[in-house]
C-alpha cells in the first residue's frame, strides 16, 4: 500500500471499501487537516469522556452527549442548519416494523434544506459500554446496531450511516440492492495516530455529501467499486492469456515428442490444470 494512505491499515473494514486510486484522486494534496487547536480541544474532550466512563461518574449520560457533539460540530463541521434531530427529524426516516412492534428512526440526520431535507448521513448513537456488532433486543427486533443501521439505510434510500459509541465511530455503507461495507475508528487512536483522524475527517466533514457530485462520498463509494470491477475484469484477462500462452507451450511440447506427452490429458482438464496453476 502507498505510504500516502498507510491509515487504511490502523481501522477496521469489512466488505468493499475506498480503493486508494480513488482516495488519491479525491485528495491529491493528501487528507484534510482540522483548523489549528482543534486537534487538541478534541482530545481534552475525549479525555474528559473516557474519565468520567472509566469512573462511571453520575454526569456521563451528558458528557457522552457532549463528546458526540464535540466530534460533529468540531470535527466534522455539521451545524444546526443541516443537521436534524428529535421533534426536527423527517418523518420518512422512521421508518415502521410492524412485524417486529418496533419504529426505527436515527438520533440524527444530516440532510439538505435545499431539497426538501433529502437525508444524506444518518446516525445512530449508544451508550459507551454497548458493542456494536452484538445482537441486543431493541422492542421486538432482535438484532446488533450496525445492522440496525443497515436495515434502516435500506428502507429510507440514504447509504451512509454512522453509528457510534463515543469510542468507535462506524462508517455504514448500505446501497439499496449492493454489498454493505463497514469502517470503524477508535478514538482512542485519534490522538496517537493523528493520520486515522486526519482520514475521519477527510471522509466525513460535511462538505462531503455537498458540493460537486464527483467528490461526494456516496460517489466515491461507487467509483472504488467501478475501480475494483475493473480490475478484476483486468486480471482476469491478463490470467486468460497466461493460461492461453502456458497451453500453447505445451502443446508444442507434445509435439515435439510425437503426442505422447500429452497423449491421455483431455483437452479441458489441461486447461483447467493450467488455469489453476496461474491463480496460485
Amino acid at each position: 500500500m502507498s505510504n500516502d494512505h498507510e491509515w487504511l491499515n490502523l481501522i477496521e473494514v469489512s466488505g468493499p471499501f475506498l480503493a486508494v486510486p480513488v482516495l488519491r484522486d479525491v485528495l491529491p494534496q493528501g487528507l484534510e487537516a482540522l483548523p489549528p487547536g482543534r486537534h487538541q480541544r478534541l482530545r481534552r474532550t475525549y479525555e474528559e469522556w473516557r474519565d468520567a466512563v472509566d469512573m462511571d461518574d453520575l454526569q456521563l449520560p451528558a458528557v457522552h452527549a457532549a463528546w458526540i457533539e464535540e466530534v460533529l460540530v468540531s470535527a466534522l463541521e455539521i451545524d444546526e442548519t443541516v443537521l436534524r434531530r428529535d421533534a426536527t427529524l423527517p418523518e420518512q426516516l422512521k421508518v415502521s416494523m410492524p412485524e417486529h412492534g418496533v419504529t426505527v428512526a436515527p438520533d440524527l440526520a444530516v440532510v439538505n434544506p435545499t431539497n426538501s431535507d433529502e437525508p444524506l448521513l444518518l446516525i445512530h448513537v449508544y451508550e459507551p459500554d454497548i458493542n456494536l456488532d452484538a445482537t441486543r433486543r431493541f422492542d421486538g427486533l432482535a438484532i446488533s446496531p450496525a445492522d440496525r443501521m443497515v436495515a434502516l439505510l435500506r428502507s429510507t434510500g440514504c447509504s451512509i450511516g454512522i453509528v457510534t459509541n463515543g469510542e468507535r465511530w462506524m462508517l455504514v455503507h448500505a446501497p439499496v440492492g449492493a454489498v454493505v461495507s463497514f469502517a470503524s475508528w477508535y478514538a482512542r487512536l485519534w490522538g496517537q495516530e493523528p493520520e486515522t483522524l486526519r482520514a475521519f475527517v477527510s471522509l466525513l466533514r460535511v462538505h462531503r455529501f455537498f458540493g460537486p457530485d464527483e467528490c461526494k462520498l456516496p460517489t466515491l463509494y461507487e467509483r472504488s467499486l467501478k475501480y475494483q470491477d475493473d480490475v478484476t475484469e483486468a486480471l482476469g484477462e491478463q490470467v486468460r492469456r497466461a493460461v492461453e500462452v502456458l497451453v500453447q507451450a505445451l502443446d508444442r511440447a507434445d509435439q515435439d515428442r510425437n503426442r505422447e506427452l500429452l497423449r491421455d490429458v483431455d483437452p479441458q482438464e489441461l486447461y483447467e490444470a493450467g488455469l489453476t496453476v496461474m491463480m496460485r
